[in-house]
């Protein structure tokens, strides 16, 4: 039987390039959609690439109708928080409303043109953990961590336009999944550790004490490599057993040697008694439910890479 039909958007990007590499070599007919053409290098040959701006609903529905996608995989958004913030000493490169647009109106025209072609029966949407809150600590207080460790259930506080449009993004994935039956799942990423640029990211860490109130912020020493989220991707378009409508945390490993528990008693002492319970390397969210519920095996950790070139365990 022949696989279904994906349109990709974000497809000029760069996590693209590893999510439509790994579906064309499951020989799934794929669509690039993008604002911005692709670089013809990094593009593979014979793919179909539609032109478009993700804020036009006449664009998306173009792109859906000439893919005849059966299913999307929406990477498509702004990465960052637009909003200036006085005496912030940045380069402005972009309106302050355009990380909202983009990501909230662009996800909710792409949802719009997908339910007028009932060939759409996927959207895969790549979310972030910063809708947790951990992104720009607008308000100046410490992230509140509930329990440990982080999972699907945690409760959501984002406070910069970011990790909001990513959560309203959510938010229409699940609405259009209630009205129209399109089945959304919705993967919550750490940020990417990129293969062609390993020397920039820092592993094996160890932790000096130190003071801290609250939770982290900005990081919690996690990353997810592409070509796992692209496993991932591929997961979702081909389960048939997920609720209608799912959400998962989508992560490789933690960089840290140590032991979370010990790790949170270092950075975090304030969650030190929450993470007495906790076993292993994974760090502070947990991907458990991507692991049991999809299949979900992660096979570029900087240990396994270590043990590869060592032959040592870390």
């Amino acid at each position: 039987m022949k696989n279904k039909p994906v349109l990709v958007t974000g497809g000029a990007g760069r996590l693209a390039r590893y999510v439509i590499e790994y579906l064309l070599e499951r020989e799934y007919p794929v669509t690039g959609f993008d604002v911005n053409a692709p670089d013809p290098a990094q593009y593979p040959q014979n793919v179909p690439f539609v032109k478009g701006n993700l804020t036009s609903l006449e664009d998306c529905m173009r792109a859906v109708s000439l893919s005849e996608a059966e299913a999307i995989i929406h990477l498509a958004a702004i990465p960052y928080d637009t909003v200036m913030l006085p005496g912030e000493k940045r380069m402005q490169r972009l309106p302050e409303d355009e990380c909202m647009k983009v990501n909230t109106m662009g996800t909710y025209y792409l949802m719009d043109a997908a339910r007028r072609f009932k060939h759409v029966k996927t959207v895969v949407f790549a979310s972030t953990y910063y809708t947790l809150g951990l992104g720009r600590r607008i308000s100046g207080t410490p992230f509140q961590v509930d329990y440990l460790p982080i999972d699907e259930e945690h409760p959501t506080r984002p406070e910069d336009t970011y990790g909001l449009s990513k959560l309203l993004g959510e938010e229409i994935l699940r609405a259009f999944t209630r009205a129209y039956g399109i089945r959304s799942v919705v993967f919550r990423l750490q940020g990417i550790d990129w293969p062609f640029q390993k020397e920039k990211y820092s592993y094996g860490i160890t932790f000096e004490p130190r003071e801290h109130i609250g939770g982290p912020v900005g990081t919690t020493y996690q990353y997810v490599d592409p070509r796992d989220a692209a496993q991932a991707f591929a997961l979702a378009i081909e389960a048939d057993h997920l609720e209608p409508f799912e959400v998962f945390y989508l992560l490789t490993d933690s960089r840290h040697v140590e032991e979370t528990k010990e790790v949170v008693a270092k950075v975090w002492p304030d969650l030190k008694e929450m993470a007495s319970n906790l076993e292993g390397t994974e760090g502070l969210i947990t991907a458990r439910k991507l692991r049991t519920k999809l299949g979900y095996v992660p096979r570029y950790s900087w240990r396994d890479r270590q043990e590869a070139e060592t032959g040592e365990t870390t």
